[in-house]
Parts: structure tokens; C-alpha cells; sequence
């Protein structure tokens, strides 16, 4: 089945200082962020959600095939511990610019009129660094790479590492009100696109602990090309003493259409936070972080694919989205800017005995013969490099058309020792060819057959008996 997106899936953990001017409530107070290199916090996120979702259609399924809206139930739930690595201005009180968040419980279940599914962090991965960018907050593991849907756990909407937008630089008092940040209106829609941002904020009380801010209105947006528009009604509330966010309450409520990868949605959803401060914990030890392992590194930040099957795995940057995937075959689609510039779909093939793949002429005829009045030219063809664990790796590129488009294609016969045999076939229109790159052989080198050993002989399709 099509892969339900984790839009519904929202964090909040960093504290928001105040600093009150003068003694009185009834004075204008100013809120400002507040974070100290090595504060610890406590925090736990639950949110529930339910309502409609389109599921995408299968590959190769006619269009005009209606698409049944299907219940849904979402509920997570996100326990960790975080310190402050990095903040600006550095050595200063100021706002938390790189943070190491230790998990104890990440989990999501999924059910309705679907078939149920759960997610869970792997304990290996649970070690994790955040950081705002100009594009929204990133997240990445220490351990190794995380998975899809383990990135959808961790890096989800209203990161508090954006919600300093929420709030205003001027004085205020009781019952002024301001629209917030961008930045803000962006996590806690995760929209990584804005078309309108509506969302209003309010002091509702002063007291002598706590100021309660009120927040209110909607954001128009987009995710992944699918363009929707959330509703917010929820309270902030800010610990005087402690100068930071002890609690979010947040009603939302989205209405979205269906996108390139994303299904469409109508849904309500209710995100708690709570966050407490606590002793540095011995789980976040010095050792842990030693050697640059918190610096960013498009490496770490690079997501991990495994097959339904289980047989083989493969590395790729976040720009690859799982737009389908069963135990035949997997489709992804390459975005930018919500846009599809490529797909790649990997196709179980039949295996072809022990040390032994198709042969090679033959898989050249299949091609030409399953393009028919599409193709025009091979590009060229050839065994490529890669992990060694990957087994044997062909490519053949093609040259076509589908009506008025040019388009190329790269194919891929891949076989492990053992001669399971995997076709991936990378689509892209010829004008995106340049900006495409080697997209492709880095997909395709990173393959690892999960059986095979780091080192092992390349299948033959004619091995001598």
C-alpha cells in the first residue's frame, strides 16, 4: 500500500526564556529565547489524530479508477532527553542553535480502515543531533542512518528549535497579540512551503509563574506538492522561573490534496507537549559526542531504504521519497520543490540460480521490446562499481519519447551471489538530465545484499559447469 506521510506527527522540545520588566504583572514583559550550552531537558510529546485519507493508487492503475477515502487513526508518542551543544551568540543565554536529543521512546501505530502499521526507533539509532537550517530543522542519528519512517518519528511538525517565531520582540502585556513567524507557521504545519500564513498569537494571562499565550487562526501551504490548509486553536504556556515553554496544547485540523507522494488527508489532531528540566543525563556522555560526530555531514544526514522482503538495502539522500512499496515492488519519486524530476522503481526479478544473472543480450531485447515505439537509442552500457557487498550491477541508458516528451531511462540488472535478481529503472525527462546527475549510480552503488559477505565473487550468467 502507498505510504501514509507522518504530516500528523509533531515535536516540540525547546525552551523559550521571559524576562519580565519589573516586579508587577501589569507591566509590559519582554519574551525572549533562553538556552545555555549543557541545559538538560525532559521532554514527552504524544499526539493523537483521526479522519480521512486518500491512498494513492497502485502503480499502473487507470486514472479515472475512483480512490476510496479510508479511515484513519494515528497515535504517537516521543520521549527523550536533550542538551544544549551550540548557541547564538556562542557562551552566551541566547537560542539554541545544535542540540543532542537521547530517545528512551519513539512509536507510532497507525489503524482504521487500512492495513494497521507501527513504526519504533531503533535503540542503535537513538542518538540524535538537531539543528535549524534555512529550509526547517534537521535531524540525524549518530548511530548510522535512519530510516524513513524513523525520520518521520523524530523530525516532525512544531520542532521547537523553530518556535522562537512565535513569539514577539516588543513588549508585551495582557491581551496584545501579534501573527507569528513564518518559520513558526512552517513546523507546526510541517508545510515546507507557504502560500498563506494566518496564525495569530495572544497573551491571555500573566501571573506570577506563568504567561499563557493563546494561539489561533490557520496556514495555507504545501507538502511535497500536495497543497493543503490547517486551522491551529491551542495555548503556549511559558515557566517565569525556569525562563522557557513548560507545555503546548494544539488543536489542528488540515484538509490537503493529494500530492506526488503524499495522500491526500482530512484530518484532527491533538499535539500535547510537556518539558521539564532535569540534571544532565550520563546517557549523553562527552565520550558519545567526541570526535566531531555532532558536525553536520551529508553522509549522516543521508536515509537508509530496506526491502519488504528484507534481502538488500540501500543509502540515499532526503530529496528520494517511498511513493509505493509492497513485496514486488518499490517506487520512489526524486523531488525539488515539490516538483517530480525522477522516478526510480525497483522490481524483484526471479532468481537465476547460484553465481548467475540474466544474460545480458537478452536483458538488452527485453528492453527495446517492452519500449516499442518509445525508444529511439541506447546511450551506452556496462558494469558499474559499487559496495562490494552488492553483487553484480549492469546499467543500459535509453533514449525515448512518450508523445512530445524526450525522455531518458537508465536501467539496472543487479544480482546477488546467491542470484536473486533486482531491475531498477530510473525515468527522467532529457532536460533534467544535467541537473539529475549521477543520482542514480549513487543509488545503485550503495546497494548491499543483506546475506552477502564484504567481499564476493560477481555472478556469471554463464558460469563453466
Amino acid at each position: 500500500m502507498a505510504l501514509f506521510r507522518g504530516s500528523v506527527i509533531g515535536l516540540v522540545i525547546l525552551g523559550v526564556g521571559l524576562t519580565v520588566s519589573g516586579a508587577d504583572v501589569d507591566e509590559p514583559v519582554t519574551l525572549r529565547d533562553s538556552a545555555q550550552v549543557g541545559d538538560s531537558t525532559k521532554v514527552l510529546v504524544a499526539l493523537k489524530a483521526e479522519g480521512l485519507y486518500r491512498p494513492a493508487p497502485a502503480p499502473n492503475t487507470p486514472k479515472s479508477e475512483p480512490v476510496k477515502s479510508l479511515k484513519l487513526k494515528v497515535e504517537t508518542r516521543l520521549e527523550f532527553v536533550e542538551r544544549v551543544l551550540v548557541t547564538d551568540p556562542a557562551g552566551a543565554q541566547g537560542r539554541a542553535t545544535r542540540v543532542v536529543r537521547k530517545v528512551s521512546q519513539a512509536a507510532s501505530a497507525i489503524n482504521g480502515e487500512i492495513r494497521p502499521t507501527a513504526a519504533v526507533l531503533r535503540p542503535e539509532v537513538a542518538l540524535l543531533v538537531a539543528e535549524p537550517r534555512a529550509g526547517g530543522v534537521v535531524v540525524f542519528s549518530i548511530g548510522g542512518p535512519l530510516t524513513r519512517s524513523e525520520l518521520e518519528l523524530v523530525q516532525a511538525a512544531g520542532d521547537p528549535l523553530a518556535l522562537h517565531t512565535l513569539l514577539t520582540d516588543k513588549p508585551v502585556k495582557v491581551g496584545d497579540s501579534w501573527k507569528v513567524g513564518d518559520d513558526a507557521a512552517r513546523s507546526l504545519s510541517s508545510y515546507d512551503a507557504l502560500i498563506e500564513n494566518a496564525l495569530q498569537a495572544k497573551v491571555e494571562s500573566i501571573d506570577a509563574r506563568t504567561v499563557k499565550i493563546h494561539l489561533e487562526g490557520n496556514v495555507r501551504g504545501s507538502v511535497l506538492g500536495g497543497e493543503g490548509k490547517m486551522l491551529f486553536d491551542g495555548t503556549l504556556s511559558l515557566d517565569r522561573a525556569l525562563g522557557r515553554i513548560e507545555r503546548l496544547d494544539l488543536q489542528r485540523s488540515e484538509a490537503r490534496k493529494p500530492g506526488a507522494v503524499e495522500a491526500g488527508l482530512e484530518m484532527r489532531s491533538t499535539l500535547t507537549v510537556t518539558r521539564q528540566p532535569v540534571e544532565p543525563s550520563a546517557l549523553i556522555g562527552d565520550d558519545a559526542l567526541a570526535g566531531g560526530v555532532t558536525e553536520p555531514d551529508p553522509q549522516r544526514e543521508q536515509l537508509l531504504l530496506v526491502s519488504p522482503d528484507g534481502k538488500y538495502t540501500m543509502r540515499h539522500d532526503r530529496n528520494w521519497h517511498t511513493y509505493w512499496d509492497d513485496q514486488r515492488l518499490t517506487v520512489l519519486k526524486r523531488l525539488d520543490r515539490g516538483v517530480v524530476v525522477a522516478q526510480c522503481n525497483l522490481m524483484k526479478g526471479p532468481n537465476a540460480g547460484k553465481g548467475r544473472h540474466q544474460d545480458l543480450k537478452q536483458f538488452r531485447n527485453d528492453l527495446r521490446s517492452a519500449l516499442g515505439s518509445r525508444f529511439s537509442s541506447f546511450l551506452g552500457e556496462g558494469e558499474v562499481e559499487g559496495d562490494p557487498a552488492g553483487g553484480f550491477r549492469y546499467k543500459v541508458g535509453v533514449q525515448g519519447r512518450e508523445g512530445n516528451l524526450g525522455l531518458v531511462w537508465y536501467y539496472y540488472l543487479i544480482a546477488s551471489p546467491d542470484g536473486d535478481q533486482l531491475l531498477a529503472t530510473f525515468t527522467q525527462a532529457d532536460d533534467q538530465v544535467k541537473t539529475f546527475g549521477d543520482q542514480d549510480l549513487l543509488l545503485i552503488g550503495s546497494l548491499r545484499w543483506r546475506d552477502a559477505p564484504e567481499t564476493s565473487p560477481r555472478p556469471n550468467p554463464n558460469p563453466n559447469p
